[in-house]
């Protein structure tokens, strides 16, 4: 069973991770650096509001962690943490280079990282990618695939969410692309 590292577990990242743990296809791991949100997810407290995460949080088993060495034998990363703007109006991309450090130094030969942040055109390769590779000592689309699903969520929103939402997918490694939309279905 492949396993799959959800890194932001806030309204993107809870929302995915029990979508995927309640496919049953994979062994998920949702990684947060808040102890406050791991607690209260692992007591099922549902620490956004979100009516569907709510219920899948109630029915399943998320295994919630802020221990960095539960990234361990990833075979898929998929980043969810916010981008806030800055004074001057442009985003603080701390949170996704401060995930890619720590994604790269679990990274192996054949997993794919997922961007799902709201970041703008270029960012994977001009500030994930270099990350990735230095931390990892391996080669982006060689060793291991980038992809970029942006998120879609609204919070809130009860007719659409990450179960029917529409995806947008683009991978560094374009036989891979079909893969990833698979996983997202």
């Amino acid at each position: 069973m492949k396993k799959v590292s959800i890194i932001g577990l806030g309204y993107v990242g809870l929302p995915l991770a029990l979508a995927i743990e309640r496919s049953g296809k994979y062994d998920v791991v949702g990684f947060d650096i808040n102890n406050k949100q791991v607690s209260k997810i692992l007591s099922k407290e549902c620490p956004i509001t979100d009516t569907q995460a709510e219920k899948d949080l109630k029915e399943l088993s998320l295994h919630a962690t802020k221990d960095k060495e539960e990234l361990k034998n990833t075979d898929i990363f998929i980043i969810c943490v916010p981008t806030p703007v800055l004074d001057d109006y442009t985003p603080d991309y701390t949170p996704v280079i401060k995930a890619a450090e720590t994604i790269s130094k679990y990274l192996k030969k054949g997993a794919t990282v997922v961007l799902e942040s709201t970041v703008n055109p270029g960012t994977c390769e001009e500030i994930l990618v270099p990350i990735l590779e230095k931390g990892s000592k391996l080669v982006a689309g060689k060793d291991f695939n980038v992809a970029m699903c942006p998120e879609r969520i609204n919070p809130g929103d009860t007719k659409w969410n990450v179960y029917n939402i529409p995806r947008n997918i683009g991978s560094l490694i374009r036989e891979k692309t079909k893969e990833i939309a698979d996983f997202y279905r």
